[in-house]
């Protein structure tokens, strides 16, 4: 999850048990016999350093992200760089492996970054190299804008359809702007809250947010030239009560993304 660079720079993970690098990585309760845990179970990982970057800030520190569970960060390994989010000490579980292993499910369909490690505190993933789908939407313009927008956003709704049809409920799409990155490519990140046991509601949730009552769904609806909204939403809402692949391909074509 990275963007645009910001006071960037490197320590090297046997410096985090040190101010101020221990605030992040026991954030929000730093604790010496805790930091120096986490450490050890770094080491572990093959992590070599954390990078301080990104527009998240605690204190005078630059991260990726900041969630209820963990923090992200940017580290580097002997084989390149990752995304690593740090349990929080505060957070409602004990370890990341629930996570992770539901982040797992969804990268077997081409969704999500792929998890390279975990263990109890730590999560490792691919770098996803962009920004939030919002801004990206937002700076839209000129020529051949439109025909990019239709490429995302039905990317954004074919991976939402992936994850409805494996039984995985992101939970978070109805905020797309902290769970989608654009840049080379299309990612639906961030499966902390993603559950096997809910009723799956990607693509409704993404619609919602992208046609309906997002911060960008005029520009949206505009670009693409979808006037009916009450279309969209009985699309929608005949969907939700029938989710397959007819019903999904019949939304798809109503939302002029074909």
């Amino acid at each position: 999850m990275l963007l645009p660079q910001i006071d960037s720079f490197s320590v090297p993970i046997n410096r985090l048990a040190s101010q101020p690098y221990i605030n992040l990585i026991c954030y929000p309760t730093a604790e010496k016999a805790e930091a120096e845990k986490r450490i050890e179970e770094l080491k572990k990982l093959g992590v070599k350093s954390i990078v301080f970057e990104g527009r998240t800030k605690i204190g005078n520190l630059h991260l990726l992200g900041k969630g209820c569970v963990g923090l992200v960060v940017k580290a580097e390994l002997s084989t390149g760089f990752v995304a690593l989010k740090m349990r929080r000490t505060d957070a409602n579980r004990l370890t990341m492996y629930r996570e992770a292993d539901l982040q797992r499910l969804a990268n077997k369909i081409n969704v999500g970054p792929r998890i390279v490690k975990s263990s109890d505190n730590f999560l490792l993933m691919d770098l996803v190299i962009g920004g939030s789908i919002n801004e990206w939407i937002r700076g839209l313009k000129g020529r051949g804008s439109t025909s990019l927008l239709r490429k995302n956003v039905k990317e954004v709704l074919d991976q939402s359809f992936k994850l409805d049809t494996a039984g995985i409920d992101h939970g978070e799409l109805s905020n797309l702007e902290k769970h989608v990155y654009v840049g080379e490519k299309v990612c639906i990140i961030d499966f902390e809250t993603a559950s096997l046991n809910r009723r799956v509601a990607n693509v409704t949730s993404s619609l919602q947010n992208l046609f309906i009552g997002g911060p960008n769904a005029r520009k949206v609806c505009r670009m693409l030239r979808l006037k009916d909204k009450e279309s969209v939403i009985t699309s929608a809402r005949y969907y939700k009560e029938n989710p397959c692949k007819t019903t999904f391909e019949s939304l798809i074509t109503n939302l002029k993304l074909i």
